[in-house]
């Protein structure tokens, strides 16, 4: 199983209520007796049960209630993967909100859809099915036996063993029915965060943790990635099981809740994803390739964000205190002086993300020219094309008078690491080539006549 231990999107706030729902389901699974059958009496009023009617406590209940400690643990390392992306974005009282809403929809259609399940006749269809398939094994069983060099008799008796196994299954499987017939636990909310994270952060990384040959291996995926693994997956087993009331169904119940939520908060502007949503990203206008609907570039100043929301928010009212401003100016300052050791140790794509969270302190916080260039040019020699399109354009717009060499190398990022033929013209249109060296020059035509072949 890929375990998401962390993410690299951008996270506009501390993480409060996550961790809040991770120790609030621990301390439930604690107090309603560890989630095993010996302690059913304890967690089942609280689980969501199958042919009883409807019970809108139980739409609340259930998502805290966890079968057994591998159920609990899996979930709660999901949500903190996941969990962290949404609530980053959100706030923790939005968070929250989504949770919950999350959770209690997707229970109330599943408890309505069940209505008219009787368990009792799912016991004796599971363990009908149940016999039925090991019985075909009979044959099989038989010829093992007989290699074995047993007699008809052994046979026999080895038969009446194995069904006396299967009458003992099927009367574990009718008691657990009879006990509990439902569902529960938080895996449907946890796939709408994913499915939400995939909505506003398809670009961003997770890294994720990989049990091989009892090794434990960390390596980094998109989120993109990530969810169309997992819910392509849980897609296939939900195909194959017929879309009943199981878990990769109630899994994707989950995520398209996630999905329509996320979409409806992208589309009303309550998120701000910075032009690097899945469907920007789908539509290849993402990032520092955005572009308004006349087809201009969207300029990185000119994006709404979360302290451009906050100001907005706050007009008419008192002014925060210009000391929180102060202090954030020189959080900002202190990352960007870890931006220039990170560009000096040749850590480019660390330098990126300290850089970016500078910005969060500071949206206007900028980069010295040479540490600036430095820092483009090496995320292109990494094969890092966005970032480095997007610094090299932010280089351009504060040096526009001296930049035609940067010019030439985002024109050539735009052919070589973006694929857009159109994007290299209109950078390459900017240059003054009266003014570009003979090499300068020669390189200016070879992008020139690549770019017009590539359109």
């Amino acid at each position: 199983m890929l375990i998401p231990l962390n993410t690299d999107a951008p996270i506009y706030y501390f993480p409060f209520a996550c961790i809040g729902m991770i120790v609030v389901n621990c301390f439930v699974f604690l107090a309603t007796g560890w989630g095993t059958m010996e302690n059913v009496d304890q967690w089942s009023p609280w689980a969501l049960s199958y042919g009883d009617g409807l019970h809108p406590v139980q739409w609340v209940t259930s998502n805290f209630i966890h079968m057994g400690a591998a159920h609990l643990i899996g979930n709660m390392i999901f949500l903190w993967g996941f969990g962290l992306v949404v609530e980053g974005k959100l706030g923790w009282w939005r968070f929250l909100l989504v949770y919950l809403t999350i959770g209690v929809a997707q229970c109330a259609v599943e408890q309505t859809i069940m209505l008219g399940h009787t368990p009792e006749v799912a016991a004796e269809d599971f363990v009908e099915q149940f016999v039925d398939l090991n019985e075909e094994f009979d044959d099989e069983f038989i010829a093992q036996m007989e290699a074995a060099g047993l007699s008809e008799e052994e046979i026999e008796i080895k038969k009446e063993e194995f069904r006396e196994e299967l009458e003992g299954f099927a009367s574990e499987i009718e008691l657990t029915y009879a006990q509990f017939n439902g569902s529960c636990g938080a895996s449907a909310i946890i796939y709408g965060m994913l499915a939400m994270s995939l909505v506003w952060a398809p670009k961003n990384e997770v890294t994720l943790l990989l049990f091989i040959a009892f090794r434990a291996v960390t390596f980094e995926a998109t989120i993109m990635s990530f969810s169309a693994w997992y819910i392509g997956l849980e897609i296939l087993t939900a195909t194959f099981e017929g879309f009943a009331i199981a878990t990769s169904t109630l899994h994707l119940m989950g995520a398209a809740a996630g999905f329509g939520i996320g979409t409806l908060m992208l589309k009303k502007d309550i998120v701000d994803c910075e032009d690097w949503d899945l469907f920007s990203v789908l539509s290849g206008n993402y990032g520092a390739r955005a572009r308004d609907r006349y087809g201009n570039r969207i300029e990185p100043d000119g994006r709404r964000t979360k302290s451009d929301a906050a100001a907005d928010s706050g007009a008419g009212k008192k002014k925060e205190p210009k000391k929180k401003s102060l202090r954030s100016a020189a959080g900002a300052k202190k990352k960007l002086t870890e931006v220039e050791s990170f560009v000096d140790a040749g850590e480019f794509d660390t330098a990126y993300d300290e850089l970016y969270n500078a910005r969060l302190r500071a949206p206007e916080a900028i980069l010295d020219e040479p540490i600036l260039k430095s820092l483009a040019i090496g995320l292109a020699k990494n094969r890092q094309w966005d970032e480095a399109a997007e610094l090299m354009q932010e280089y351009i717009d504060a040096w526009p008078d001296n930049s035609d060499s940067m010019r030439l190398r985002l024109a050539n990022v735009s052919l070589k690491g973006l694929r857009d033929g159109r994007a290299a013209l209109r950078v390459l249109k900017e240059i003054d080539q009266e003014s570009l060296s003979d090499d300068a020059h020669a390189t200016f035509k070879k992008l020139v006549k690549a770019a017009k072949e590539s359109r």
